[in-house]
């Protein structure tokens, strides 16, 4: 199984928290010993210094990471607990210490609920990525797609649709260059969905090498004529993979449905599921609405 992104995020974290953690405790511990505090602890830029800064500041993150807000407000909370552990290093025995100590151990507190929530985030990300691809799963479908219909029909009064893209032969992909090559061509078709798609649609990994999409402000005829072209587009174009010496040729199915007043999630995709089929019995290769429409 692949390992999902977020899992390499959360590895890194965690080390570079506990080191940081070390640090406070050695940092306490010299001051009960009365031991002159490190210079590195003492400059303005002493978050930069400590392995957690090194590794914050270092560019090697991966979206998944650099795209979480809490990723970015984490270096605010970082610096305020290098402040205040210059401050209590700096302070004279007596009130004014024991002052400085109650900041720094609320900014400890401070920066360790901050990472406890994205951790949380991470995690919640990794529930609901596909691993592969790093498209949302069924699980993020699910939780997102039963408000985009209702916003559809009684927010937005626009039509909207949804596709079930399927790839064609992917079975003999598998067999005849192994899964490894199968697991490329399904990233690089996730690629093509994000990159060919508009902002507003939404693209899920259904299963296996079945995709799917959510797409606002347009009705079956627009949906399908968006569709037809991208499945064109995909069937002129070979896709280059790694490890294979010539560009490999693949075809795609569509089945769309519109959505209709009061009709559910599942009831939605039934019949786009039904379209695909259609596509698929027709010839694959092919664009087919739920009206039993082909495009070909």
């Amino acid at each position: 199984m692949a390992e999902h992104p977020a899992d390499s995020a959360l590895a890194q974290l965690e080390l570079t928290l506990e080191n940081h953690q070390q640090w406070a405790e050695s940092l306490v511990a010299g001051i009960l010993a009365n031991t002159p505090p490190s210079d590195d602890n003492l400059v303005p830029g002493a978050h930069m210094l400590c392995d957690f800064g090194k590794w914050y500041y270092s560019q090697t993150h991966s979206s998944v990471l650099t795209e979480q807000p809490l990723f970015t407000t984490l270096e605010k909370k970082h610096r305020a607990l290098h402040d205040t552990a210059r401050r209590l290093l700096m302070a004279p025995a007596g009130t004014e210490k024991a002052e400085a100590y109650r900041l720094f151990s609320g900014a400890s507190s401070d920066m360790a609920l901050h990472i406890r929530n994205l951790v949380q985030a991470l995690l919640t990300n990794e529930l609901t990525t596909d691993a592969l691809t790093g498209v949302p799963n069924r699980r993020q479908m699910d939780e997102q797609l039963e408000d985009a219909i209702y916003a559809a029909n009684n927010v937005l009064g626009a039509p909207a649709c949804l596709s079930l893209a399927d790839l064609d032969h992917f079975k003999r992909i598998n067999d005849t260059y192994g899964h490894a090559v199968g697991d490329e061509v399904l990233k690089a078709f996730s690629q093509l969905l994000i990159t060919s798609m508009r902002d507003t649609d939404r693209i899920y990994r259904y299963g296996g090498e079945e995709f799917l999409i959510f797409m606002n402000h347009v009705d079956l005829e627009r949906a399908e004529s968006i569709l037809d072209r991208l499945r064109e587009k995909i069937s002129r174009y070979p896709l280059h993979i790694d490890g294979l010496p010539e560009p490999l040729n693949i075809t795609v199915s569509f089945g769309i449905a519109q959505v209709t007043q009061d009709e559910a999630l599942r009831g939605l995709i039934r019949r786009a599921d039904e379209a695909l089929y259609q596509a698929k019995n027709g010839g694959r290769n092919r664009v087919c609405t739920a009206n039993n429409r082909l495009a070909a």
